[in-house]
């Protein structure tokens, strides 16, 4: 969840710190900090926002060389002291890390035997105060920084520079990291979009390796040798991550779908992946949060056999298998560790969807399609879910051998002053219900999960014929009940729950296909949308309760781009 940066160049560090953290703003932070390298150390770090370190910037001395962090705590209170980077004894030596060092505690009850003093309650700390170790034994940085990474357990992404080098060491394991290339300056950060206003030539850092980067050169070795990892030329441009003239990058995004589908169901790779999975007894899909209900999605239109796995839960459940793991970022620790799981005993085929590419799923999987969403800066996601749908329903008309639909995302999008009014009634409410059956109760599940990410109020998602079986309870008078009715199978079924709701009380705001005189007549609120296939009617139907979602926050004063508590690629199990 917490974002790193590095700068090795001729000048200017202060400057390309700070505006690449301000990048990586949308992982989720609670705390920032940077340290510069010159014949001394310079650090300036903080609980808090980044911009709060930019009105204290200016006091500090400019550099060629520095890191920056922002901190998702793990070990140790959102705090000044707990803020990376930390340093050694010596202040000489300063570390910025992702990840979690599963030994620290046996770790540093080994340096305080040795009379190091710490500051922090962070596992970070310890990375310093071993390399200080390695030091005073007259060893140079890289033989000394290498003897501590094969010391850690843990997962890890780690920076590290000393005082009077102008150069930044690095080690990789389990948390993503990316170099980037310029002219005369080089770059590393856990997200190409921290260096993207400088260069798209990346390369990405794999598992296992440790190297350094300065102005001019990058090294880079696994298992003691020296390796060359190839470029990659990243498309995106700055200026995509950009908002665009929009208020909030989440509107944007929600706004880019239609293109975003577009572009995801050009890619021939869902055509090859289909004839993959198609020849498959079972398939069991892996994935957590909007990518789980993804994958919900396409359990209820395929007709493959197929099991569905929340990712923290798999090392339990996992039976054997081919594996499809779901992940916008490629990055989602918790899915990376069943990946892992099913190499170790030796499982099926590992098929990944993704939005990044280059990142660790793409390189674990045996084959991989993507999402062509582009940046999604806001942390709730919105076109990297409809993307996703549109790969699944891309390969489930592949395999029924029917042409692969056209998505009226536009109509649904016009429904955006509407949610806007409906809005104003949301946000007087403590809690809200959502329903809905066979595929659309996967919309209901998205809609609420985007109401308690972004709004904060207590929305919960029922299946319509689970209302009966407890959730009846809690409808009362005036009690809002959004209810997602396309017209299917179930849509008579539906109707009969919308009445329970009206019987006790409830306000049915229903969204159902334009023109349901019928659902018209018992709704409080009616929304129409276009006529769908029914199977895949989750990715139109969701694109209004997205926009419910952000308007209610917004109204509310809440930042629709990061949400409290939450982080955009959760990096840690």
């Amino acid at each position: 969840m917490c974002g790193i940066v590095g700068y090795a160049g001729g000048g200017g560090a202060r400057e390309v710190l700070l505006r690449g953290l301000k990048s990586l703003e949308y992982r989720g932070y609670d705390s920032a900090g940077l340290a510069l390298c010159g014949d001394r150390l310079h650090l300036l770090k903080d609980a808090g926002r980044v911009a709060d370190l930019e009105v204290r910037i200016e006091h500090m001395t400019e550099a060629g060389t520095g890191i920056g962090h922002t901190r998702w705590a793990t070990h140790g209170v959102p705090s000044q002291i707990n803020a990376h980077p930390h340093t050694d004894c010596t202040r000489k030596v300063a570390v910025i890390h992702n990840g979690i060092i599963e030994n620290f505690m046996e770790l540093k009850s080994e340096l305080m035997k040795g009379g190091h003093k710490f500051k922090s309650d962070t596992d970070t700390e310890v990375i310093p105060h071993m390399i200080e170790e390695e030091l005073n034994k007259q060893q140079g940085m890289m033989d000394a920084f290498r003897k501590v990474v094969n010391k850690l357990e843990g997962s890890y992404a780690i920076l590290a520079i000393i005082e009077g080098k102008n150069e930044i060491y690095f080690a990789r394991k389990h948390s993503p990291l990316v170099i980037g290339l310029g002219r005369g300056e080089n770059f590393l950060a856990s997200d190409v979009i921290a260096f993207l206003p400088h260069t798209r030539c990346a390369v990405f850092v794999k598992d296992g390796d440790i190297g350094w980067v300065n102005s001019e050169k990058i090294y880079v070795e696994a298992d003691g040798n020296k390796v060359e990892r190839p470029f990659t030329n990243i498309e995106w441009s700055a200026e995509d991550a950009m908002k665009g003239g929009y208020p909030h990058f989440m509107l944007k995004e929600i706004y880019e779908q239609p293109d975003a589908v577009a572009n995801t169901l050009l890619d021939a790779r869902i055509e090859q992946l289909a004839t993959e999975l198609g020849h498959l007894k079972e398939l069991e899909i892996v994935a957590a949060g909007t990518s789980y209900h993804a994958g919900l999605a396409f359990m209820y239109a395929s007709d493959l056999k197929t099991r569905l796995l929340v990712s923290s839960e798999f090392r339990a459940l996992y039976k054997g298998g081919d594996v499809l793991a779901i992940s916008q970022s490629g990055e989602t620790a918790d899915t990376l560790q069943a990946v892992r799981q099913v190499r170790a005993v030796n499982g099926g085929k590992v098929f990944g969807l993704v939005n990044v590419n280059g990142s660790t799923l793409t390189r674990l999987a045996d084959q991989t399609v993507y999402t062509h969403a582009g940046p999604e800066i806001g942390v709730a996601a919105t076109k990297t879910f409809t993307s996703q749908l549109a790969v699944l329903y891309g390969i489930d008309a592949e395999l029924k051998g029917k042409k692969i639909p056209t998505f009226d995302i536009e109509s649904a999008l016009r429904l955006n002053g509407e949610m806007k009014k409906l809005s104003i009634d949301m946000s007087r409410r403590q809690g809200i219900f959502y329903i809905g059956r066979g595929p659309s109760s996967v919309t209901a599940r998205e809609g609420a999960l985007k109401m308690k990410e972004l709004a904060y109020i207590q929305a919960e998602a029922y299946e319509g014929g689970e209302l009966k079986h407890g959730p009846l309870a809690l409808i009362e008078e005036g009690v809002p009940v959004v209810a997602v009715c396309p017209n299917d199978i179930h849509r008579k079924k539906m109707i009969g729950s919308i009445e329970e709701v009206k019987a006790r009380g409830g306000v049915p705001v229903v969204f159902g296909e334009a023109g349901d005189k019928e659902l018209k007549a018992i709704s409080d609120r009616f929304y129409g949308l276009p006529a769908t296939d029914p199977f895949y009617s989750p990715l139109t139907y969701v694109v209004p309760l997205q926009l419910l979602a952000y308007h209610t926050a917004v109204l509310l004063g809440w930042d629709p781009d990061k949400p409290r508590n939450l982080a955009k690629s959760v990096t840690v199990e």
